[in-house]
């Protein structure tokens, strides 16, 4: 992979909101612009207060290139109860809305940010880093499948386009490419 640049990662503060939100807009827009059914413009005001609690709930992180947000992910341990069941799943980490760049895409970040986040599982003591996926999302599916995780079930709720379930064993990982900032003082 060419210019694989090193991440800086650190949790989102409330000036990173316009920033992660337009990181899903352009995620939106690569995805139509392909045909594939997931995240629409539909969900925006919804979004946005989604993103704003995550970020004031110091659960979502980013990921800087010389001072520029290029990516971000949210981990947290709610799972979507539509496919989770902690009674009878255990407990994990959940990953949700890994969002990069697309002019950074194809570089190895998405999978670098993969591995981090099991790895952050593993340091919070979680056996499982957990997510869920689109149901006609194929290629995302394969995606996680490649980065190690196995698709546990596959769950049809009214009304949910998502139900593909997917886990990894937590375990520590290097990642060198990404240098970990940790906390950010509010600006």
């Amino acid at each position: 992979m060419t210019d694989r640049p090193v991440l800086a990662a650190r949790l989102a503060v409330e000036s990173d909101t316009e920033r992660v939100v337009e990181l899903r807009a352009e995620s939106e827009r690569w995805l139509a612009e392909r045909g594939i059914q997931q995240w629409t413009a539909k969900w925006d005001e919804i979004g946005r207060e989604k993103i704003r609690r995550n970020i004031a709930n110091r659960e979502t992180w980013v990921f800087e290139v010389g001072g520029e947000v290029v990516a971000t992910v949210t981990l947290n341990t709610r799972p979507d109860l539509d496919f989770w069941d902690p009674d009878t799943d255990g407990p994990a980490l959940y990953l949700y809305k890994l969002l990069v760049a697309r002019d950074r895409a194809g570089r190895g970040l998405g999978g670098d940010i993969v591995d981090w986040s099991v790895d952050q599982a593993a340091r919070q003591g979680f056996p499982w880093l957990r997510l869920d996926v689109w149901r006609t999302n194929q290629g995302l599916q394969r995606y996680y499948l490649e980065h190690g995780f196995e698709h546990v079930r596959t769950v049809v709720v009214d009304g949910r386009d998502s139900g593909a379930c997917f886990q990894r064993r937590a375990t520590p990982v290097s990642v060198p490419h990404i240098v970990d900032e940790g906390v950010r003082d509010a600006l």
